[in-house]
């Protein structure tokens, strides 16, 4: 990968794309694409609202932060299990090497008409 590659990610279920530059992470490059992405905490590695499930390109996404493992492990903990499911990432903390498909429910264009569909179901 050259240092001016950049990488696209496809959100399901709504198909919007985007790209998201070296080093840039998956929420910064949402945002900067004037995409709404769920947040509480605007990217601070706080809340997990950012949440998302990598469907396709597991390998294109680079290993957890220190910070982000930490906060998967709590997630998974409340759930009931002992490990993080491995395809569950914060948006705030992914970077990638390659494209990746990503299930993330409520992401649209920031710019919407005004009306919020609520929708739970990410």
């Amino acid at each position: 990968m050259t240092m001016d590659t950049t990488n696209t990610v496809r959100v399901e279920p709504s198909g919007i794309e985007f790209d998201v530059r070296p080093n840039e992470t998956v929420f910064a490059a949402a945002a900067r694409a004037g995409l709404h992405w769920p947040t509480i905490c605007f990217g601070q590695i706080r809340c997990t609202a950012c949440a998302l499930r990598v469907v396709e390109g597991h390998e294109n996404a680079q290993e957890p932060t220190a910070a982000e493992s930490v906060l998967l492990r709590r997630m998974a903990e409340s759930g009931g299990r002992r490990r993080p499911e491995r395809d569950l990432r914060l948006a705030c903390q992914l970077r990638l090497t390659g494209d990746l498909v990503a299930r993330k429910s409520g992401v649209r264009p920031a710019a919407s008409d005004g009306a919020d569909p609520v929708d739970e179901s990410a």
